[in-house]
């Protein structure tokens, strides 16, 4: 199996990361090789169209690996917009209506993955606090106890869509569609799904963790589960440190566990565009040699 994340605009840019590979093609007028997190030049322009790291795994949990080798499920994962802080508002972190972020697969070996493509395109809606015709707000979550007014309606944002949903004032909704060998089909039923808002604090998102649950979705007709939304970066790295010239903060011997300093994962998440969850006989060719078809494993990333 071969897969690779894409996103495009409309005046046809497109940015790819390679699943198998490290480089980032941009193609267009002149091509480009280049990393990901925020290194990339170019790309450091449109964050919101950064990919920064696709995966692809047979998915490890338990009832997973209990299925037969073809009823296993397979997980894609893509992350764009990287180097986020939460507290980052007003306007906080989102997808760009203008970006179609895909998750391009190659089912028969052959280089080219084209023949499953996952294509994510997104919505933002303004919404008035009360409904049409209520108070509008340039702030786009809106929610403390302490807000006793407007019959307690933003008492603390805990829903993705109608009562406990008020104080989400912008939101992001997104549709999801199969191409296979070029045929499109809209996947849970053509409706619109909530994206997951970035987490602006225990006032505003009293549970934030079963909030992000509600953002989980499962097409009845396919099986696929999908989710996106803000989450937290596995890249590990003592980042502000190793670009201010690698002012580590101690030379060998290594830190000890107490001294180890990761800037990136406490404040610097992602935005992923997926996972996108669906029996591995369905979606792609396994990776695997008939001989170790019983123990699965991730792809490479890098």
């Amino acid at each position: 199996m071969f897969t690779h994340a894409s996103v495009s605009n409309p005046a046809g840019k497109m940015l790819s990361v390679l699943a198998l590979g490290a480089g980032l093609a941009v193609v267009g007028a002149l091509p480009a090789d280049a990393a990901s997190h925020r290194e990339a030049p170019l790309i450091a322009l449109d964050p919101a169209a950064d990919t920064t790291d696709v995966y692809a795994f047979v998915s490890y949990d338990t009832a997973n690996l209990a299925r037969s080798p073809d009823q296993r499920r397979a997980t894609f994962i893509v992350n764009v917009n990287p180097g986020q802080d939460p507290a980052d508002g007003p306007n906080y972190f989102a997808f760009d209506d203008e970006v179609a972020y895909r998750i391009n697969i190659d089912n028969n070996r052959d280089g080219k993955a084209e023949d499953i493509v996952y294509e994510f395109r997104f919505k933002t809606e303004n919404r008035p606090i009360g409904g049409p015709g209520g108070l509008t707000s340039p702030v786009p979550f809106l929610g403390n106890s302490h807000i006793t007014a407007l019959g307690g309606l933003l008492q603390g944002i805990t829903k993705l869509d109608g009562p406990g949903s008020e104080g989400l004032t912008r939101r992001q909704t997104y549709t999801v569609t199969e191409i296979r060998n070029g045929a499109a089909t809209p996947l849970f039923g053509g409706r619109a799904l909530v994206a997951v808002p970035s987490n602006a604090g225990p006032a505003t998102f009293p549970n934030y963790s079963a909030l992000a649950e509600q953002g989980i979705y499962s097409d009845a007709t396919s099986g696929i589960r999908v989710f996106a939304g803000q989450r937290a970066e596995t890249f590990y790295i003592d980042l502000g440190a190793v670009f201010d010239t690698l002012n580590l903060r101690r030379y060998l011997p290594l830190l000890s566990g107490a001294e180890d300093v990761d800037t990136v994962n406490p404040f610097g998440v992602t935005v992923s565009a997926a996972p996108t969850s669906a029996p591995s006989r369905s979606k792609c060719r396994s990776a695997a040699s008939p001989a170790t078809a019983g123990r699965p494993r991730a792809l490479p990333t890098r």
